[in-house]
């Protein structure tokens, strides 16, 4: 369930219609589990109060415990997209490094000691 991918990643906002989708699926839940008690299934109960507490931990944060920031739709999808391009600058940045260990490049202790030719005919003395 895509519930505990949400929390685990330590998100402290989540969208409107995320966040109402996590509240009424909690609710639903609980009625289901009350329909449980009722019929005498304590298993079922338990595993249905659960599943409502997974559903509205999505909506606090993973440490705190406090209620997420509710975001409108189309302010949660330019965040998750700035986390997806954090994640994949990340993951590039770690498979070059690999590359360079595999290749044998290292990098040199003091950058700017290397400075790249910079263009332009080389000179044969300072006169020509």
């Amino acid at each position: 369930m895509g519930a505990s991918d949400n929390t685990m990643s330590g998100k402290t906002w989540i969208g409107r219609s995320r966040h109402a989708f996590c509240v009424n699926t909690a609710r639903h839940f609980e009625a289901q589990q009350r329909e449980a008690l009722d019929i005498g299934n304590s298993e079922a109960a338990e595993q249905y109060r659960l599943w409502g507490l997974g559903f509205l931990h999505e909506t606090e944060e993973v440490i705190s415990g406090k209620p997420k920031q509710i975001v409108s739709d189309t302010e949660a999808a330019r965040l998750r997209a700035a986390e997806d391009e954090a994640k994949q600058a990340g993951a590039d940045a770690e498979h070059l490094a690999a590359l360079k260990r595999k290749l044998g490049i290292i990098p040199r202790a003091n950058g700017s000691a290397y400075r790249p030719f910079g263009g332009g005919l080389p000179t044969l003395g300072k006169d020509r």
